[in-house]
């Protein structure tokens, strides 16, 4: 297998192209907005040389570079923390209440919301995006962007939380709304959706004042928000499916917002994190009746680099492609951080 992606850190250079597959997304956690977004490009430059201590100030951005063109195609996140007690992380529990009537010898199970929030809360994965000219690509650019992330908390897992989270994008309505926002938090907040969302980046107040403490039934909503409740956009199942493939699991909970479902783990029971390996490579052609493929990784001299690659683990090394070793700028004998690919 030829290499022809790199996967590495992203840097201030990178802003115009990074900028056009935010907008692309058009997700507030990687920010469409080019001044905000040369900020976070500043602020993960420094989370990446470790120069930011706190969890709560870091954020790593991922991207990945064609190597025929030098494009960048991909990109991905790591939030070093989501909630603190000036930005609580906000969320609203699904839960049952359950009525039985002894006369009537009746049950019901009424399913319920309720607001909750952390003021410590987990790390968060986040900004996947893949352009939409390399979505089918042979290579599988978003199962790499994706898995990068498990990689590096697996190499520095002091600088991130115990718990890991992922919030999926919820499908949208035709005019880049959202049913359950139209029929909730709108009303409550006076807010449209889009509003709520870009206020929420910067100050959520809002949420822990407008928010009713009470139980929200769900019976109460229109049948096509309940049915809503959790759901993910289409273009966001692939995603899913391998967050799954890591060990994340739905936690019951929605965001406040656009009621899209939160996905998480301990980090310690993930499989990538579980599988990581630190290991020396050697150069050679790996016989493909026994190679695996793995994603492989060193955080050296030229920043965090991450690529695809089918090898070999023996004897406590790593065959490995010559043509690998060169895109990564790694040299015979070093070490590189590894896990297998789903």
């Amino acid at each position: 297998m030829q290499p022809s992606f790199l996967i590495r850190q992203a840097v201030p250079r990178d802003h115009r192209q990074i900028l056009h597959l935010a907008r692309e997304l058009d997700s507030i956690n990687l920010p469409t907005d080019s001044s905000e977004l040369a900020d976070a490009l500043e602020r993960s430059a420094k989370s990446f040389a470790g120069t930011l201590r706190r969890h709560a100030n870091t954020i790593y951005i991922f991207c990945a570079e064609d190597l025929a063109t030098n494009r960048i195609v991909a990109a991905s996140m790591i939030i070093g923390k989501h909630g603190t007690p000036d930005s609580p992380h906000y969320y609203f529990e699904m839960d049952t209440d359950e009525r039985y009537s002894q006369s009537l010898q009746r049950m019901f199970r009424h399913p319920f919301l309720r607001l909750r929030y952390s003021m410590d809360g987990p790390s968060e994965l986040g900004g996947l995006i893949v352009d939409t000219a390399s979505r089918g690509h042979p290579a599988r650019i978003g199962r790499q962007i994706s898995w990068v992330r498990f990689l590096y908390i697996a190499r520095h897992r002091a600088r991130f939380e115990r718990n890991l989270i992922a919030e999926m994008l919820a499908p949208a309505t035709p005019n880049h709304g959202n049913r359950f926002w139209d029929y909730y938090g709108g009303l409550v907040t006076g807010l449209s959706y889009r509003d709520a969302d870009v206020l929420s980046s910067h100050d959520k107040e809002f949420i822990r004042a407008l928010f009713p403490e009470s139980p929200l039934y769900t019976f109460l909503l229109p049948q096509e928000v309940t049915q809503s409740l959790g759901q993910v956009a289409e273009y966001s199942r692939g995603a899913v499916h391998l967050l799954e493939q890591a060990g994340m699991k739905f936690l019951q909970q929605i965001d406040p917002f656009d009621a899209g479902p939160y996905y998480g783990a301990l980090i310690e029971d993930l499989v990538p994190v579980k599988d990581f390996r630190s290991i020396r490579v050697v150069a050679g052609e790996p016989d493909l009746a026994t190679a695996r493929l793995h994603l492989i990784a060193q955080d050296g001299a030229n920043g965090y680099r991450a690529m695809q690659a089918n090898a070999v683990v023996e004897d406590r090394r790593m065959i490995v492609s010559p043509d690998i070793l060169k895109a990564l700028s790694v040299h015979e004998g070093e070490h590189l951080d590894a896990v297998l690919l789903p």
